[in-house]
């Protein structure tokens, strides 16, 4: 951390300065009093320029190149300053001691080798820069199969199942159609031109090989989703580019839709001139072959409308028929109560309830008048010519239904002549076949273009109001509140795990060479 302004998180750079200073402690004393200084400043220099041309990658790489060196060297300066007096022999001697023992040297080695490797996972882990991740999630659905606009054939089928819809999606997303646009729309060019080319404005697929490797989708299992998850240092620009993502693609699936569905108007609109010129001219072959045999104009359809009619007119008889037929065989008095119900006569219920009240008053008058009574008498009277008057007006009704019934038998006769004069008229023979091919032909025809101009108006909808449903972005992607890479505390724990291991292997090895070089190396004779 920076002492004026603890905040301030110092670049990994003066962080690797500080570490290779203190690794410098691993040359003797001397060596690093007369050297010192200047390696600490040419690794200075050396860390500056590469994290000005590959940031943490570049800081990486010089790691990977000092670190070997400075274990070599300071390896052969310890050994020179041993006993700068004594012969090489005696140096080894010194080196491989057998009083030290296998043991000793197995954990000289294994320390060292450990310290490296952990040390070396350590500049690893903080030298790279810290990334955050955000995730959209989209919904995909096919449009496999759906091509009525293009071939003109029915469009209810069921569309078939693509195996390979999600990989070819995750490849359209990745392609330059999708992400150029996310790049110009984010000014990625200028943007990371800045942060990591010293202000070059970048290429357009230089920007689009960096989005790319920062791109990860993924399919949600059993589901139709799919997950844009990107990686960046800034956490707000990792959402922003998640986002710009998913908006491209349904923006690419929407303009993909929108052209198809203009070529298949266009071609179904190429489809109806043809036709057109078609009907034309079926048109005035089917009028002079008609005009040749003498045909009547619109026979089928006028033998269709007297088809038609008969059905309805016989229809209508055959219930006639039968209610009269009914009517006929119910008694005189039967056929006062049913008559109302059946035909809405006013006079004929008027009365009926005339009787009816009549009948009444006269049974209770009988109880206080004799039947000779004048009051009696007249009543009586009233009622007799009530009966007659509603016989009279029963037989004028069913004389009407009768009436009814045969004009609608004569005009249905009428109908059936006509229906047998425009079928001998529609009737093919062996001179007026060519007209009715033609005929036919003409309505197929005629039937089709009213079929293809129903796509053509459905079509022209379809680029009014696109297909939302195609991509729907279910999840927005929010900034990430906590950094994913590196892992600080698994890449520390995996040094530890390689450093024990390879300081093992190492540490045995030194011990078994050490063994059997202590006991052939001759014992030091000192120099008088």
């Amino acid at each position: 951390m920076n002492p004026a302004n603890p905040s301030v998180r110092q670049p990994p750079w003066q962080f690797s300065q500080r570490l290779y200073q203190r690794l410098l402690a691993a040359y003797p004393r001397s060596h690093r009093e007369a050297y010192g200084p200047a390696m600490a400043q040419l690794f200075r220099d050396q860390c500056r320029d590469a994290w000005t041309e590959g940031r943490g990658w570049g800081l990486l790489t010089l790691w990977c190149r000092t670190l070997p060196d400075l274990l070599k060297t300071s390896f052969l300066e310890r050994c020179a300053t041993l006993h700068p007096g004594k012969y090489m022999s005696t140096k080894l001697h010194s080196l491989f001691n057998p009083g030290r023992g296998p043991l000793l040297t197995f954990g000289i080695v294994f320390s060292v080798v450990f310290l490296i490797t952990f040390v070396l996972a350590v500049v690893v882990t903080f030298i790279l820069p810290e990334s955050y991740a955000s995730t959209a999630r989209i919904k995909v659905e096919s449009d496999m199969g759906d091509n009525s606009y293009t071939t003109g054939g029915p469009a209810d089928h069921v569309p078939s199942y693509d195996p390979y819809f999600i990989q070819t999606t995750f490849e359209v997303i990745q392609s330059q159609l999708v992400l150029s646009n996310v790049v110009i729309a984010q000014n990625l060019n200028v943007k990371w031109g800045k942060r990591y080319y010293n202000g070059h404005t970048l290429k357009l697929t230089e920007s689009m090989d960096i989005l790319k490797r920062r791109l990860v989708l993924a399919p949600v299992r059993n589901t139709k989703l799919i997950t844009i998850t990107v990686y960046d240092e800034d956490r707000q620009e990792a959402a922003d580019l998640a986002n710009a993502v998913a908006h491209a693609y349904e923006d690419y699936r929407l303009q993909s839709r929108k052209q198809l569905c203009q070529a298949g108007l266009n071609a179904m609109t190429e489809q109806v001139k043809a036709i057109d010129a078609s009907l034309d001219r079926l048109t005035a072959e089917t009028e002079t072959l008609r005009l040749k045999y003498g045909i009547p104009e619109n026979v089928d359809l006028l033998r269709a409308k007297y088809e038609e009619q008969f059905i309805d007119g016989k229809r209508t008889y055959d219930a006639l028929q039968t209610q009269l037929t009914q009517l006929q065989g119910l008694s005189p008095v039967k056929l006062r109560e049913v008559l109302p119900t059946v035909t809405s006569d006013t006079m004929l219920s008027d009365f009926l309830r005339k009787l009816y009240t009549a009948e009444q008053v006269l049974v209770t008058i009988t109880n206080d008048y004799a039947p000779a009574d004048l009051h009696v008498t007249r009543l009586v009277s009233t009622i007799n010519e009530l009966n007659r008057e509603i016989d009279a007006r029963v037989a004028g009704i069913m004389a009407a239904l009768d009436s009814e019934v045969k004009s609608k038998r004569a005009a249905l006769d009428s109908l059936q002549a006509s229906v047998d004069d425009a079928l001998q008229k529609s009737k093919t023979t062996p001179e007026t076949q060519t007209y009715w091919d033609k005929k036919r032909e003409l309505a197929g025809q005629t039937e089709f273009r009213k079929t293809l101009a129903a796509k053509i108006d459905a079509a022209k909808l379809e680029m009014l109001i696109p297909h939302q449903g195609l991509v729907g972005i279910i999840d927005n992607a929010e900034p990430g509140q906590f950094p994913v890479k590196p892992n600080k505390p698994l890449n520390l724990a995996i040094g530890a795990v390689l450093g024990i291991l390879l300081g093992t292997v190492a540490g045995s090895l030194a011990a078994l060479v050490t063994r059997r070089l202590a006991r052939r190396l001759p014992q030091p004779v000192l120099q008088s």
